[in-house]
């Protein structure tokens, strides 16, 4: 069942054409990742789904009974005071359900109306209707759900304050709140932004599982790999739909490459044809036929020159000035902390020419921390950080903020590379993705991506041996991520980053280094040779876990076995107990009456031997009767 469609929609700013008669459907159950590249409209083509923002012309058709959940830039989490209240407050129908049925049971345990038969029943049937649309609604797995979506996007304190979180955790919890509430269609624009390895991990499991339809903007090749069924590209304005996930998509955009590649040159030859028989029936004064071969050719020629190729025309390329001796790094007993906090312990690695390692681990674990450390600008507080011979390193930070903001990006490179020619520097600027009149923006102006690439060019223009690069494919699309793969796949030196693209780190990575609790684990191999690793030791836990639960059943059927024999022996105490104190009461009943008899109260001696009986008694039923309360 189609739940969305949307046919010949417009949307331009002033001049700029955004979105041109874009037609496509969304069906119940999709799986849609939409590609394309930096400002091409991605997310301008969210919001106009959304309904936050106009278009200028075409039909939206959006099924009334649909409901749509949207991960917007203001992440709408005013008015909130905790995380779990953020969290909770997606679910108020099922709390006032919950508060209801409350309301019922008491009603319902009354006395007064327990006597009503008529007004019994009735408020039994209220409870029974409201108890199964508590149930329907997933009033019962409400805790379940919180729990588990607080665990996978990484908050381990539900009471955290809203006002205390970063910009990244306002989004991770605004994405858990869209994911609690369910909607019959998500639209997440990049979602993965400031997810670690584990949280993206969690939130592909989520929505594999996911039983309803999403569109997905994103620049992740490896979340888009695990999670999507359909490829929507934006290119030239214009949507195509690919069926498959990113790497089939791929596969695809490289055959029909390809085919149009043989099919330009075919035209190229059947223009050349035409230009000279033009030529030919003119100089033969046939002026009908060179008019009928020049109405073919105005057929050809826009077919021959439409559409701008999404692929730049210039690749990066990192070159070294110098190459580095044989042993690049040696770490020794390296150390350093935050307070009470422990960044680094005790590590100790070294690095050779030409590795290129990945750097990976949760969010605020200390990588960035690290990377500061090696490129010198952080000192260590214990141990020694080593470079060889003829090393020359140069740190790609993960925020550019030493751009001058009124330079322009010709100025930026070419002050990074004064010896070069404006032809050079354009040349260059193009392999960035800056064309035309983009080389002339002030860094001001420039977006995230813009930004990103910008800073990788200079980096270049360095000329080093050691490339420490924290987050390098933060911001880029998908164009200028393989781009710069390609180049450092190239690259003669070595290579240490910090990244959460997964995709990134299967090409490029040799070697992974974990983070761990101030500890790094170092994987010698690739980022699919880790994820094996890391599958059996998981495997592993599994089993282990295996074992301890069973330990623990049996441990918690015997203490159930231990509280049972107790009660038991209680009961049977209790029993003996009640026996003795009515032995005892008939013992006392009979030393009274004896007391009464004139043979014993007229002879001193029975009247004392008895009295001390009857003290006796009383004294034993006192005892009997403190065991019992204690007992019962």
């Amino acid at each position: 069942m189609t739940i969305l469609s949307v046919s010949n929609l417009n949307k331009s700013f002033g001049d700029t054409i955004v979105l041109e008669n874009v037609s496509f459907s969304i069906e119940e159950n999709d799986r849609i990742g939409l590609i394309g590249l930096n400002g091409t409209g991605k997310s301008t083509l969210l919001k106009i789904l959304v309904g936050s923002m106009p278009y200028d012309s075409g039909n939206i058709y959006i099924d009334r009974n649909i409901k749509i959940g949207y991960l917007a830039q203001d992440t709408g989490l005013e008015g909130y005071k905790t995380v779990r209240q953020a969290l909770s407050s997606v679910f108020l129908k099922q709390k006032e359900q919950e508060d209801e049925l409350h309301r019922l049971e008491n009603l319902m345990a009354s006395p007064k109306i327990y006597e009503d038969e008529d007004r019994l029943e009735d408020l039994m049937h209220q409870y029974s209707i409201l108890f199964e649309e508590f149930k329907e609604n997933g009033g019962f797995e409400i805790e379940s759900r919180i729990r588990g979506v607080l665990k996978g996007l990484g908050f381990a304190d539900e009471d955290l304050e809203i006002s205390s979180l970063s910009g990244g955790q306002k989004t991770r919890l605004a994405l858990g709140r869209i994911l609690l509430e369910s909607p019959d269609l998500l639209l997440l624009d990049e979602p993965t932004n400031y997810l670690d390895l584990e949280s993206l991990q969690w939130l592909e499991g989520f929505l594999k599982n996911y039983p309803k339809a999403f569109m997905i903007v994103s620049h992740d090749r490896y979340f888009l790999d695990n999670t999507v069924k359909k490829i929507f590209e934006l290119e030239n304005n214009t949507i195509t739909l690919y069926n498959g996930n990113y790497s089939e998509f791929v596969s695809k955009k490289q055959t029909l490459a390809r085919i149009h590649e043989k099919q330009e040159k075919i035209r190229q030859k059947e223009i050349q044809r035409l230009e000279e028989n033009i030529q030919t029936f003119i100089s033969h004064r046939n002026y009908i036929q060179a008019e009928n071969r020049k109405r073919r050719l105005e057929e050809l020629l826009p077919k021959s020159m439409s559409g701008k190729s999404s692929a730049p025309a210039v690749r990066l390329r990192f070159d070294m000035q110098d190459s580095s001796g044989k042993e690049v790094l040696r770490i020794e007993n390296l150390g350093f902390s935050y307070g009470d906090k422990n960044i680094l312990k005790n590590v100790n690695l070294k690095v050779f020419r030409g590795e290129r390692i990945g750097i990976i681990g949760p969010n605020g674990i200390g990588k960035t921390t690290f990377l500061k450390i090696l490129a010198g600008q952080l000192e260590p507080q214990e141990g020694f950080v080593n470079f060889g011979h003829q090393v020359e390193p140069v740190y790609f930070e993960q925020e550019q903020q030493d751009f001058s903001s009124k330079s322009t990006v010709l100025d930026e490179i070419w002050n990074a590379a004064p010896g070069l020619s404006l032809t050079e520097i354009r040349t260059f600027l193009a392999g960035l993705l800056f064309f035309q009149d983009d080389i002339e923006k002030t860094v001001d102006v420039l977006s995230g991506g813009e930004k990103s690439r910008l800073s990788l060019g200079r980096v270049i223009l360095q000329g080093a041996n050691l490339l420490l690069l924290d987050e390098p494919t933060n911001h880029l699309d998908i164009i200028s991520k393989e781009n710069l793969e390609e180049a450092l796949k190239s690259f003669k030196g070595t290579i240490i980053a910090v990244s959460h693209d997964r995709y990134f780190l299967s090409k490029i990575a040799t070697r992974i280094w974990e983070f761990s609790d101030g500890n790094i684990i170092d994987f010698d191999g690739s980022f699919s040779y880790y994820l094996e690793k890391k599958n059996e030791t998981a495997k592993t836990e599994v089993v282990s876990e295996n074992k301890e639960s069973k330990t623990v059943i049996q441990k918690i059927k015997l203490r159930k076995r231990q509280e049972r024999e107790k009660k038991r022996q209680e009961e049977l105490a209790i029993k003996e107990l009640e026996e003795n104190i009515l032995k005892k009461e008939e013992e006392l009943e009979e030393l009274e009456h004896m007391l009464c008899q004139p043979e014993v109260y007229s002879n001193p001696e029975n009247s004392q031997k008895v009295n001390k009986a009857y003290n006796q008694v009383i004294y034993d039923l006192e005892q009997l009767y403190d065991e019992l309360d204690r007992l019962a």
